[in-house]
């Protein structure tokens, strides 16, 4: 939810901000780039962390950092101070990301992992609403800075929450041993209502976590795959958050109605997620992304050809639940797709792989309609990422649950 609120806010106070210092669309252009850059940056440098230093602590530090820059954004005294606290934020966000995933994963029971890593990602469509209806209500009378500060306390409140309730991971616990290990893994057992531990096993693994790890014993394949996915994806998901509002215009319809169209994007993104959950009951991850990705596909053509506006609307709704529903099921997949004591490491790298993905579907987007090329082809061009993500998916190999190593040594 953090993730949307904060990426969608800066949308809808852009005008705002642009008034505010007079500044044109170039420097409101790296104002937006800044968190997204700051998000690939933590996912590929910060989010490994978690691996060697636990999932707690990289998650608990991230959600004070995003808070602190997020309220230091209110106060910026100009453009490049903005920038450089929005560029803090995505370091954040990027290495939160992965870890929330992976302890997810973790602890949600085998049946329901792959929903419950899907059910995590619907908050991103929820954040993205809820800062549209609050950046309607609130701005006109308080202005963009109390709303960024704003969020920036929001985020710091759930700070003694998460530091009260959020277990570490018992997979980490048990494969890399940190000190106290057995009395914390105990603590965790009890918690859950489990019998004791009397001793760790003798096979965990006590090295660095490096990057290499990724693509030995045949993995870079799997690697390789899952990060052209994850950039696929994000080109075009990222183009549609960026101009499904300004494009709505270009397609016919007046400024309240591309706003309209936006906020039904966001709510076929929050729908196609919960749907995702619900349909991974009944299909094979693979498949059912390849699905969403067609489907997301011939949603973005139909949106570049001259409709009503209530057909238009429609389709908005479509791109939402397809691109956003299909994007959502890539996170149990690669959940899925790594082991335990690489998994952060693999999701982070995935995620920040994506994030330039984020980056480069806008600017082609803004490079296209420069260029004069017709509104139907932009949204054709798009649908070659979707496409390639369906197919790349397909390839993806996933591992069977791995036992806890721990049980070995019950009493």
């Amino acid at each position: 939810m953090l993730d949307g609120m904060d990426i969608l806010m800066m949308s809808y106070l852009a005008p705002a901000i642009a008034g505010y210092w007079n500044i044109g669309a170039a420097a409101l252009g790296v104002v937006f780039s800044a968190a997204l850059a700051g998000m690939m940056v933590g996912a590929l440098a910060l989010a490994p962390l978690a691996d060697q230093f636990g999932r707690r602590p990289v998650i608990l530090c991230s959600v004070g950092l995003m808070g602190v820059s997020m309220f230091g954004c209110g106060f910026a005294p100009d453009v490049t101070t903005l920038i450089v606290m929005r560029f803090v934020v995505g370091l954040g966000i990027g290495a939160i990301l992965a870890s929330m995933a992976a302890i997810t994963s973790e602890y949600a029971p085998e049946r329901h992992r792959t929903i419950a890593v899907a059910l995590l990602q619907a908050g991103y469509p929820i954040g993205a609403m809820l800062a549209g209806l609050v950046v309607i209500a609130v701005l006109p009378g308080y202005g963009w800075r109390v709303l960024m500060s704003a969020a920036g306390i929001g985020t710091l409140l759930l700070l003694p929450f998460a530091f009260a309730l959020l277990p570490e991971s018992l997979e980490f616990l048990e494969k890399r041993q940190p000190r106290d290990a057995l009395a914390r893994i105990n603590a965790l057992r009890h918690r859950m209502g489990w019998s004791p531990l009397v001793g760790l096993s003798q096979i965990g693994e006590r090295r660095s976590v490096k990057l290499s790890l990724l693509f030995n014993e045949g993995q870079w394949k799997q690697t390789l795959i899952l990060w052209a996915a994850f950039f696929c994806c994000y080109m075009t998901l990222y183009f549609a958050i960026a101009w499904v509002p300004r494009l709505a215009i270009e397609a016919g319809l007046d400024r309240s109605q591309a706003i309209i169209a936006g906020t039904i994007y966001n709510l076929g993104a929050f729908v196609g997620g919960l749907a995702l959950c619900w349909l991974l009951f009944r299909f094979e991850t693979r498949r059912l992304v390849l699905f969403l990705m067609l489907g997301g596909a011939v949603s973005l053509v139909a949106f570049g050809v001259p409709m009503s506006v209530a057909l238009t609307l429609f389709v908005a709704f479509c791109i939402g639940f397809t691109v956003q529903g299909g994007f959502n099921g890539l996170y149990p997949l690669v959940a899925a797709a790594y082991p335990a004591q690489v998994r952060s490491t693999g999701i982070g790298w995935c995620i920040g792989i994506g994030r330039s993905g984020a980056v480069t579907g806008p600017l082609v987007a803004g490079w296209l309609l420069a260029a004069q090329t017709p509104l139907y082809l932009v949204f054709l061009i798009f649908t070659v990422p979707l496409l390639a993500t369906g197919l790349l998916v397909s390839l993806v190999g996933l591992r069977a649950p791995e036992p806890i190593i721990a049980q070995a040594v019950m009493e």
